[in-house]
């Protein structure tokens, strides 16, 4: 109990708080608690295989919100007998109450001012965002997430640098016209080591300076661009270029970031042309990145590439006909260091098509190329990256909704595959995959029964072999007490065949679900896989079971 009350302890005091409307805190309720405790007994066991879970377990789950004023306080823990696991880390606590125009943030926050520069990285510190009328502010400063490396070999300890910084965003508009500045300096603090840095770890820092914009051309036209400038520094211990004093514009930038000759300059740039119409939409977007761009506001950019792409969209017949559609070209290289250039052709095609209630279908094709040319070097014919990737997806559907009953039929069809136009590699590389399903599903509305039935199969083919799987699936469900109770069970039969050797896949399932009132819930779900295959197989004859029985509180 002691070490229960702990745990709730620390995570009253270590929760995320959401952003608050203060100036509409009058209309909400002083103090409100709720959530669920839960526990879970699981039951494991196989044979013929590696077990892949302990033979049993027992793990106490507890959700819980506390709102205070309508600012949500919410915290969840996971106990089980080996470990005890956090839905969220309990010491990231953050706030951004907000008052008209004036936003303040503190804490752990998330906070975006354009996707290149300080986008939505996670920081603990403070800041303000401010927007009267047609003035735009935004400042934040605190701790990023920490550099992380080694001392002195690979087989030491690993320590951090203290990464900090500040992003500032000056610009006027409103949110259907705007134009932004935007500028991010964050740094590691080499003196938070306790050793000195190294070549295997140093101190970086990055500057990166750019624009955001969005503008509403007319009713159906808008106009959104995007660019950012970044200049990163991995390795700020090492001396600068040289003496600065000669140099007015340098001597002003050497006060606030180290340049090197381990800085590097990069550029990332986005724009897009976008039209919507009641009859048709069309979207055209710009990108590009340079190799190695990195915001140390940002988590991950696709670097070295430039790419167009058009994406038109329109409805026919009334909206019963509805086709979406993109293409388009992409590129690396853009420096010309690589020793090829490969060039990507991407494009897409989705139909949906629903004349009535009853009856419906939707198609989807997709159809990615790649390609090389030379960069440095010669391309070598033998090998030369020319692929196409290709996926086919149809899938009707019948519905037959009634008083009593409820009538859905489902087929699936779907075909991918790679097709190598290179000779030299293609017989390692192509490969096929074909899927087909049919499905029916039968409810009766005033007994709550449910029936299922599907047929299957799954053909791969590639340089290993052919491998197909066909079986059919059967399933049964009731409900009793309008719904509080409910059974269910399904089993499948599978007949495999990989390189013309035989086997049976069966798979069981069974889930209960009794919700006793509004308070208490019971479930029990069981789960059985077997695997039989002639002897001398390579494949492995095995027989494994799961049980889950649990019960949850909601307060």
């Amino acid at each position: 109990m002691r070490y229960m009350a702990a745990v709730f302890g620390f995570a009253i005091l270590s929760v995320n708080i959401f952003a608050q409307q203060l100036d509409n805190i009058k209309n909400e309720k002083p103090f409100t608690f709720h959530g669920n405790v839960g526990l879970n007994l699981i039951g494991y066991s196989a044979s013929g295989m590696e077990l892949r879970s302990d033979p049993f377990r027992a793990v106490i789950m507890a959700n819980a919100i506390v709102s205070v004023y309508g600012i949500n306080m919410p915290f969840s823990f996971r106990f089980s007998d080996k470990k005890t696991d956090y839905s969220q880390p309990f010491n990231q606590f953050g706030i951004s109450p907000s008052y008209k125009w004036i936003t303040l943030h503190a804490g752990y926050r998330n906070v975006t001012f354009s996707n290149f520069t300080l986008g939505g990285h996670g920081f603990i510190g403070g800041g303000v965002e401010l927007n009267p009328g047609r003035f735009r502010f935004g400042a934040v400063y605190g701790r990023f997430k920490r550099s992380t490396g080694l001392y002195e070999s690979e087989s030491d300890t690993i320590q951090s640098f203290d990464r900090k910084g500040f992003a500032v965003k000056l610009g006027v508009g409103s949110k259907k016209n705007f134009f932004d500045l935007v500028m991010l300096n964050i740094k590691d603090d080499s003196l938070s080591l306790a050793h000195k840095p190294n070549r295997y770890f140093s101190p970086e820092q990055n500057v990166v300076a750019g624009f955001n914009s969005f503008f509403t051309l007319s009713k159906t036209l808008t106009f959104e661009a995007e660019f950012a400038t970044s200049l990163y520094t991995t390795n700020a211990s090492i001396p600068g270029i040289g003496n600065t004093e000669s140099e007015p514009i340098l001597k002003k930038v050497d006060k606030f970031i180290v340049i090197n000759e381990s800085s590097e300059l990069t550029t990332a740039s986005r724009s897009s042309l976008n039209y919507k119409g009641k009859a048709f939409s069309m979207k055209a977007e710009y990108r590009r990145i340079d190799p190695k761009y990195k915001s140390m506001g940002a988590y991950y950019f696709n670097d070295d590439v430039e790419n167009f792409t058009l994406a038109p969209s329109f409805p026919l017949f009334k909206r019963k006909l509805y086709i979406r559609g993109s293409i388009g070209k992409q590129h690396d290289n853009l420096r010309k260091t690589k020793r090829v250039t490969t060039m990507r052709t991407i494009s897409s095609a989705n139909v949906s098509f629903n004349p009535s209630s009853v009856f419906g279908i939707d198609l989807n094709y997709s159809n990615y190329s790649n390609n090389q040319k030379a960069g440095r070097m010669p391309v070598i014919d033998t090998a030369k990256l020319y692929q196409t990737t290709s996926n086919l997806s149809i899938t009707p559907r019948l519905m037959f909704l009634k008083t009593k009953t409820n009538h859905m039929i489902l087929l699936m069809y779907s075909r991918s595959g790679l097709n190598d136009k290179n000779a030299k590699t293609a017989e390692l590389s192509e490969s096929t995959a074909t899927i087909l399903n049919l499905n029916y599903n039968l409810n009766f509305n005033e007994t709550l029964v449910g029936l299922i039935f599907g047929l299957n199969h799954t053909t791969l083919q590639n340089v290993a072999g052919s491998n197909k799987v066909s079986g059919l699936t059967a399933g049964a469900s009731k409900g009793w007490l309008k719904g509080a109770l409910y059974a269910g069970f399904s089993s499948s039969i599978m007949r495999s065949n990989y390189n013309d050797e035989k086997g049976w896949i069966y798979n069981n399932s069974l889930n209960c679900t009794y919700q006793i009132n509004n308070h208490h819930s019971v479930r029990l779900s069981m789960y059985q896989t077997r695997q039989n295959y002639p002897a001398g197989s390579i494949n492995q004859d095995f027989n494994e079971f799961k049980g889950d029985l649990s019960y949850v509180y909601t307060f």
